[in-house]
């Protein structure tokens, strides 16, 4: 008899483990659509995020190995959006694993299938995120500084006292001012004045995958010309006027130093068109350097993104990736920049993307009398946005937002934060812009 019925309970012991993985798997399937079916309708969270940018983002995460973890080495998904609705439905279909007994019975031989939808709620707008967690002076603005953000919300993790710092004659004007500690500066400082001991705002970007870092398409790339060979081709040209004009010794110093700065400073402009691609080394536009960024990713490795004295960069639908322990942007005083960030992808409505292993409280310096236009976000978690320029920064962008560990300006710079979302069709990233409201799955 035992020998009879070994076969038998062996068959209902394996049948019942084989059942078992068989509704595990189910059930983490189920999570997974859960999971990414949240973090799409959380892009609606975002005034002006399109069907494109949420399949984007479900997609990366896909692609990142997300399904990896949870045991599924291969999944097949459809998403599908209503966008009037802030909806997203999930549909997941992956191959069940071989069982021991039951694979050749109905259900189990079929793929495992689940579908999933979110629907997004509220919102708010906040468009400055310091994450410094306990230094002061996360958020500064200093001496004539001015951070204009009146339709939105300016957010300061710092435990310090002085965690938000508006002096001189500062002035942060914002929606609403909130520190996770203090603030330093008076009612003329500030405006409406900051609300202390906020909750800490976490880093709303901090499940964005970067872009993929490949092989160098390019090294230690530099476009135009150096200030110092500038002010020497000046020089030389002065002298050799001088030299020309014999008869007339202070007529020919005065003519020939103004005819050879005015020569070399209106020398003309050389355009040069830019690929996406890995940069590395970094890029260095100097004097006379028309750069122009043609859509897509640029990843700047191991060295510094430098428009200097006299560059021109524009790039519409561009996105920057600084890796590496140099990799740094700095606009110098007299260089044009005009950039807006992608529209599509991963680094969609990102601008400037630093490396979260990037070493902390790097400086990226905005010194440009002509950035204007700066439409997109700034994601600098480990770093440090300075602005010093003398005239308004982004004013005529229709949204620029700030995550980055500190924000400080100084000297005589206007910092302009517009809100106009639905003015752009480039989407705010997750986690600013209109931000605060809720998602919920919807069985």
């Amino acid at each position: 008899m035992t020998a009879l019925l070994s076969p038998v309970l062996l068959g209902f012991v394996g049948g019942a483990v084989d059942f078992y993985h068989w509704s595990n798997e189910n059930a983490r399937l189920k999570q997974l659509s859960d999971t990414l079916a949240t973090r799409g309708a959380r892009e609606f969270l975002l005034a002006n995020a399109t069907s494109a940018q949420v399949e984007a983002v479900v997609a990366s995460v896909l692609d990142s190995g997300f399904a990896h973890s949870y045991g599924f080495s291969a999944v097949q998904s459809k998403v599908t959006i209503n966008r009037d609705k802030g909806e997203v439905t999930v549909d997941l279909t992956s191959e069940p694993a071989r069982a021991l007994i039951l694979s050749n019975f109905e259900p189990f031989k079929e793929k495992l299938k689940t579908t999933s939808t979110a629907v997004a709620l509220g919102g708010m707008n906040v468009c400055v995120i310091a994450l410094e967690d306990s230094g002061g002076g996360s958020v500064a603005a200093n001496i004539n500084s001015q951070l204009i953000a009146e339709e939105c919300s300016l957010i300061s993790n710092s435990s310090s006292t002085q965690g938000v710092v508006s002096s001189g004659l500062s002035t942060i004007e914002a929606g609403m001012i909130c520190s996770a500690g203090g603030a330093l500066g008076g009612s003329s400082n500030f405006s409406p004045m900051p609300t202390l001991d906020c909750p800490v705002y976490d880093d709303p970007l901090a499940e964005r995958e970067p872009p993929h870092v490949g092989a160098c398409d390019e090294y230690d790339a530099a476009y135009g010309e150096r200030l110092d060979e500038v002010l020497t081709a000046a020089t030389n040209a002065a002298v050799t006027e001088v030299t020309r004009t014999v008869d007339d010794l202070t007529g020919g110093l005065t003519g020939g130093l103004t005819g050879g700065l005015t020569g070399a400073l209106l020398g003309g402009y050389t355009t040069y068109n830019l690929s996406p691609g890995v940069y590395c080394g970094g890029i260095t536009i100097g004097a006379f350097a028309d750069v122009k960024f043609a859509s897509g990713a640029y990843i700047i490795k191991d060295g510094a993104l430098n428009a200097d004295l006299g560059a021109r960069i524009t790039g519409e639908n561009v996105s920057f990736y600084l890796v590496g322990d140099d990799a740094t942007f700095y606009f110098g005083p007299e260089a044009k920049i005009d950039l807006t960030a992608q529209k599509e992808g991963p680094m969609a409505g990102i601008l400037f993307f630093e490396d979260r292993h990037a070493p902390a409280d790097r400086v990226h310096r905005i010194l440009s009398d002509d950035a204007r236009n700066l439409l997109g976000t700034f994601y600098l978690s480990r770093g440090v946005l300075s602005v010093a320029s003398l005239l308004p920064v982004a004013d005529q962008s229709a949204y620029t937002a700030v995550v980055a560990k500190k924000l400080n300006m100084t000297g005589s710079p206007t910092l302009v934060l517009n809100v106009d979302y639905n003015d752009t069709d480039v989407p705010v990233p997750e986690g600013v812009g209109p931000v605060g409201g809720t998602t919920y799955l919807r069985e």
